[in-house]
């Protein structure tokens, strides 16, 4: 208002002026020229003398404490003129006064800068806003209550994850350790409760591994309200090793049966049998691999000792044979002498052939059957006669 008034005066000495400088020249009355030219000097000089050449701003305080909520109230004062801003935003004034609230988000001191402006004309004023000690507590409790409620929160999650009995037990305790009631969380806990039995029982069929264990489990998981598809899928794997179970058992029973009877008649048919059962088994079996190596053992024994009593047999037999022929040669050199003695029938040392089984003695090989040399008194000791071929 002042500058428009300024200008208006300004502009009424000028007007002023010509009409005085034209009044002159053509002999004319100067006296209204002279009272515009005056009354807009005098107006000008008023205005000039009302506007201000700077701007204000005043703030009372330079520094100021929050309260318990971390909010305090700046106020401050400038002239009509001037515009107030904080950081570039415009602030109300209303008769040359201002306030402003301000609110701290943690307990470190605030420095704000109003300014003042009238054209391109500035002036700053700066004020500390600092945390009063009840703010400071407030936010150490309510940072307490954060950590103690993400405490709670990450209890939780993990009771809904798992939901064991320790669980539940450890996100109760963090949930009625918070100042301020939680209904979500309360509801939630509420739900791992109710599946805690569930989740004991999946456990337990996984640990016990039996057909019974597993469908009272799938029963109860039926009902189950969190990670029910996780828990099928467990159940199912258990049911899975089971089977498996059920299957090794069989196997076993099968290898033990017949490395027992490996034991009991040892072949080679039978070891060989109980090799496969036992090679079909998913991890050995330590204990039925060293009792069939056993039987090996035995076989491999029996197989010498046989060896050697073939080898004493053939040996034998051959020494019969060579004693047969040596008789039938003594025989028939007898046969071709004039003279033939009768046999010795009172066992003089002559020397005959006998077989294991046969009740005669011979003096040459006569049919088939193993012969052995002996002496005609052993033979007839025995009870054997003479045979009708031979003699």
């Amino acid at each position: 208002m002042l500058e428009f008034i300024a200008l208006i005066s300004f502009l009424g000495i000028i007007v002023g002026g010509v009409l005085s400088v034209k009044a002159v020249f053509k002999k004319q009355p100067k006296k209204k020229a002279l009272l515009l030219t005056g009354a807009s000097f005098i107006l000008m000089i008023g205005a000039g003398f009302a506007l201000p050449t700077s701007p204000r701003v005043d703030i009372a305080d330079k520094s100021i404490e929050t309260n318990d909520q971390g909010t305090a109230i700046i106020k401050g004062k400038t002239n009509d003129e001037s515009s107030i801003t904080l950081d570039g935003e415009k602030i109300e004034t209303e008769n040359g006064k201002f306030t402003y609230k301000v609110t701290l988000k943690d307990d470190q001191p605030q420095k704000l800068t109003f300014v003042a402006s009238i054209g391109d004309k500035d002036k700053a004023e700066t004020i500390e806003v600092k945390p009063s000690k009840a703010f400071v507590a407030f936010l150490n409790e309510e940072k307490q209550d954060q950590e103690t409620l993400k405490k709670a929160e990450t209890a939780l999650t993990l009771a809904e994850s798992k939901p064991t009995q320790k669980n539940y037990d450890e996100a109760a305790t963090r949930i009625t350790s918070l100042t301020k009631e939680q209904k979500d969380f309360t509801k939630r806990l509420a739900i791992v409760k109710e599946n805690v039995p569930i989740y004991e029982a999946v456990e337990l069929a996984e640990t016990k591994q039996t057909k019974e264990h597993v469908d009272s489990a799938t029963a109860l998981v039926a009902k189950a309200t969190l990670n029910k598809e996780e828990l099928l899928k467990r159940l199912t794997t258990v049911q899975q090793k089971i089977t498996a179970k059920e299957k090794t058992e069989k196997q076993i029973a099968s290898a033990r049966e017949a490395v027992e009877k490996a034991e009991q008649e040892p072949t080679d048919e039978h070891y060989n049998q109980a090799i496969a059962r036992i090679k079909e088994l998913p991890n050995g079996n330590t204990d039925l691999t060293n009792r069939i190596n056993n039987v090996k053992q035995t076989l491999a024994t029996q197989k010498e000792e046989a060896k050697k009593v073939a080898e004493a047999q053939k040996k034998a037999e051959q020494e019969a044979q060579k004693a047969a022929e040596e008789q039938q040669a003594q025989v028939a050199a007898a046969a071709q002498t004039p003279e033939t003695p009768a046999p010795d029938t009172q066992g003089t040392g002559q020397t005959v052939l006998v077989t294991p089984t046969g009740s005669k003695y011979h003096n040459r090989k006569c049919g088939n059957g193993t012969y052995t040399p002996a002496t005609l008194e052993e033979a007839q000791a025995r009870g054997l006669t003479p045979c009708s071929k031979c003699y």
